[in-house]
């Protein structure tokens, strides 16, 4: 895009954290990924995802910059991985944006805080969403914007059914009255694969059955989905339309 347009409403501030190193690979299904396209200099883009970390894009310039991630197809993905190449050292502001292949954006939150020179920053995306590209944007660095890789850890298949007597490991994110009339309490389940997910993902769920291997997180707060108390119908098939966040042990 020869522009950037900011032109989805936002769905939510998702939980982000800067990492420590930049040596270890986060665990976790890697999705094979390409950079598609990015403003300022996009003859070297492709560096930022050749799997090189001694190798970077740079934009030419300082914010705002953007940078497109292709996921290969629609994905749900757990977490977006970044390795800034950053001279001096300082506070950032990034956005992520998610673009599916219909065309429609999704804001899925925004990352500030302290970072400097290679040294991995982690998004941890709270969001069931799938898109086919993710964007980030930075608005605020005191270095030019350039990176020297990307890592996007996949976040696990959706599906639907019309029941939950489901493998464990498959969550129940949403519920949704209809769609089922053969069955008794004619409602779709909404289903995450989660089996794949690497130790310490966090999802939300509408119910904790199947849910081996993971635990309740209790909390309140501005988060999306904070809390257990009623989501306007998000888990409506579950008495009290509760909503659990959940970590895996």
């Amino acid at each position: 895009m020869k522009s950037f347009k900011l032109v989805a409403a936002s769905i939510g501030t998702a939980a982000a954290m800067f990492a420590a190193g930049a040596s270890a690979q986060s665990p976790g299904v890697l999705l094979p990924i390409s950079i598609t396209n990015a403003s300022g200099n996009v003859a070297d883009m492709t560096k930022a995802a050749d799997g090189n970390p001694n190798t970077s894009w740079n934009a030419g310039g300082g914010p705002t910059q953007w940078i497109d991630i292709d996921l290969g197809s629609e994905r749900v993905f757990l977490k977006l991985r970044m390795l800034p190449s950053q001279n001096p050292a300082g506070n950032t502001v990034h956005h992520v944006w998610g673009r599916n292949d219909a065309g429609e954006w999704f804001h899925f939150g925004e990352i500030s805080g302290y970072t400097e020179d290679n040294k991995w920053i982690e998004y941890k995306n709270l969001k069931e969403i799938p898109v086919r590209t993710i964007i980030l944007q930075t608005t605020a660095s005191p270095s030019w914007v350039a990176w020297r890789e990307f890592q996007v850890v996949d976040g696990g298949d959706l599906s639907k059914s019309c029941h939950t007597n489901l493998p464990w490991g498959m969550a129940v994110y949403r519920t949704e009255a209809g769609g089922c009339p053969d069955y008794t309490f004619n409602t779709t389940y909404y289903i995450r694969d989660t089996r794949n997910l690497p130790k310490g993902a966090e999802i939300y769920v509408c119910s904790t059955f199947n849910m081996n291997g993971w635990s309740w997180i209790n909390t309140t707060g501005s988060l999306p989905y904070a809390g257990t108390i009623p989501r306007q119908g998000r888990c409506g098939a579950y008495q009290g339309d509760g909503l659990f966040r959940m970590r895996k042990n």
